[in-house]
C-alpha cells in the first residue's frame, strides 16, 4: 500500500524461477538457450553489458556474432560545442565511414583464394569467416543490409533494472495469476528497458511497447488516458497476449517471437519452412521477418541471463527504485480532477506516480477521466471515498 510520495531505496535481489509447475508450458529448460543459438545470445549479452549508449559495434546482420569492430562516440558526446542534432549527424557519419571501410575490405578479401600474405585486420576478418562455406561469402557480407550497427545498451539496461524495482514483483504476481511463467516479465528489458516514457517511431507505447491495434483488444485508450503507459495494466494485457500466442503456436520460443512478429506471421513461417525449431526459423530473412524478429528470442534469453546475474555484470549492491502499490478501481462514471484529488488527499505527485497512464489534460483539469478507465488509489476501496467512484478490480 502506498502511503506517501517518499520511500527508502531498495536493493536488487536475484530472481527465483524454480517450481512453476502450474505455469503454462513451463519446465526448468523452457527458457534455456537452444543449441545453435549460443552465439546469438552472447552477442546480446555483450550489447547489454559491455557497451554503453556512447558505443556500439558494426556487425553482420545474418551472422550476428561476427563483429567487424567497435565504434566509440565518447568524444562526440563530450563535445559541448555541438548541438544535439550535430552530435547525431557526427555519429551517423562515423558509422557510415566504418561501414564503407569494412565493405571495401570485404570486397578485397573476396578476390583472394587463400589467406597467404594477409595480416592485421584483413587476416582477422578472413578467420572470422573460415567456417562459412559460401564461395561468395565476403561479397555477400559486403552488401547493403548485411553491414549493421548496433548501439550499446549497458547503461540503459542497468537503468531498467533500477526502474523495474517499482513494478517487477507485482508483474510476477500478475503472471502467476494468469498462469504463465514469470520469466516472461523480463520482456520489457528488451522492449523498453522499463522506460515508462518509451514511445517508438511506429506508435508503440509503454514498457511493453504495445501498438494501438493490438492494445485495443486488452486495454482502454482515449483522450483521458492510455492504459499502455501503465506498467501493471499493460502487464496484465501482455500476459493475455502471450497466452494467446502460446495457444496458437504451442512453444514459448515461437510465442515470444510472435510478440514481435505477430502469431499469424510466425505460424505462416513455420508452415512454409516445415519446422517449429526456432534455431532453423531465425536463419530466414524474408519479407517482414527481418533482423528484429529473428533476434527477438535471443535478445530475450540474453536479458533473462543478464538480469539474473546483474550483480556479476554491474557490481553489487544495485540500488533499485522501491516498490509502489495501490488499489485499482474501474470507474463507473466520468471523474474530473476535482473528484480525483480527494482520493489522494490533494497529493497530485502521488496520484501521477500511481497512474502514469492518465493524460496531462486530466491533471490540468481540462478533461475528465472517462468511465471504465482504471484508477489506482492509495486507500482500499472499501474504506475510502473510492467506493463511490468505481468498482475494485479482481
Amino acid at each position: 500500500m502506498v502511503s506517501g510520495p517518499a520511500w527508502a531505496q531498495a536493493i536488487w535481489l536475484a530472481p527465483q524461477y524454480e517450481n512453476q509447475t502450474e505455469a503454462l508450458g513451463w519446465s526448468p529448460d523452457a527458457f534455456k538457450t537452444p543449441e545453435g543459438m549460443e552465439l546469438r545470445v552472447q552477442f546480446w549479452k555483450d550489447i547489454y553489458t559491455k557497451y554503453s549508449s556512447s558505443q556500439g559495434v558494426l556487425h553482420d546482420s545474418l551472422y550476428v556474432h561476427l563483429v567487424y569492430g567497435d565504434i566509440d562516440f565518447s568524444d562526440i558526446e563530450s563535445n559541448a560545442e555541438l548541438t544535439v542534432h550535430q552530435r547525431l549527424k557526427a555519429r551517423e557519419k562515423r558509422v557510415k565511414e566504418k561501414k564503407n571501410e569494412t565493405e571495401a575490405r570485404l570486397k578485397r578479401l573476396q578476390s583472394l583464394e587463400t589467406s597467404e600474405g594477409l595480416e592485421g585486420e584483413d587476416l582477422r576478418l578472413w578467420n572470422m569467416f573460415v567456417s562459412i562455406t559460401d564461395k561468395n561469402k565476403f561479397l555477400e557480407a559486403s552488401k547493403r543490409g548485411r553491414l549493421r550497427f548496433q548501439l550499446g545498451q549497458r547503461n540503459m539496461f542497468l537503468s531498467g533494472i533500477q526502474q523495474s524495482g517499482r513494478y517487477l514483483r507485482q508483474m510476477e504476481e500478475i503472471f502467476r495469476e494468469e498462469g504463465l511463467p514469470i520469466e516472461l516479465t523480463r520482456l520489457p528489458f528488451v522492449e523498453s528497458s522499463f522506460n515508462l516514457r518509451a514511445r517508438s517511431r511506429v506508435g508503440a507505447s509503454g514498457i511493453w511497447q504495445f501498438m494501438r491495434s493490438t492494445a485495443k483488444a486488452y486495454m482502454r485508450m482515449d483522450a483521458s488516458g492510455d492504459s499502455r503507459n501503465d506498467p501493471l495494466l499493460a502487464t496484465r494485457a501482455a500476459a493475455r497476449k502471450l497466452r494467446s500466442n502460446f495457444q496458437v503456436l504451442g512453444k514459448w520460443p515461437l510465442a515470444v517471437t510472435a510478440y514481435n512478429h505477430g502469431p499469424s506471421g510466425v505460424k505462416r513461417l513455420t508452415e512454409k519452412m516445415g519446422t517449429t525449431d526456432i534455431v532453423e526459423l531465425i536463419e530466414v530473412r524474408k519479407g517482414r521477418f527481418g533482423f528484429a524478429s529473428a533476434s527477438f528470442f535471443a535478445s530475450f534469453l540474453a536479458a533473462i541471463e543478464v538480469e539474473r546475474h546483474a550483480d556479476m555484470y554491474f557490481g553489487a549492491p544495485i540500488a533499485v527504485e522501491p516498490e509502489i502499490r495501490g488499489t485499482e478501481i474501474r470507474l463507473t462514471k466520468n471523474m474530473p480532477l476535482k473528484d480525483i484529488q480527494p482520493l489522494f488527499r490533494g497529493d497530485l505527485d502521488l496520484a501521477k506516480l500511481l497512474n502514469p497512464h492518465i493524460s496531462t489534460r486530466v491533471w490540468e483539469g481540462k478533461q475528465a477521466l472517462t468511465v471504465r478507465h482504471t484508477l489506482r488509489v492509495p486507500l482500499a476501496p472499501e474504506t475510502s471515498e473510492a467506493t463511490a467512484a468505481g468498482e475494485p478490480l479482481k
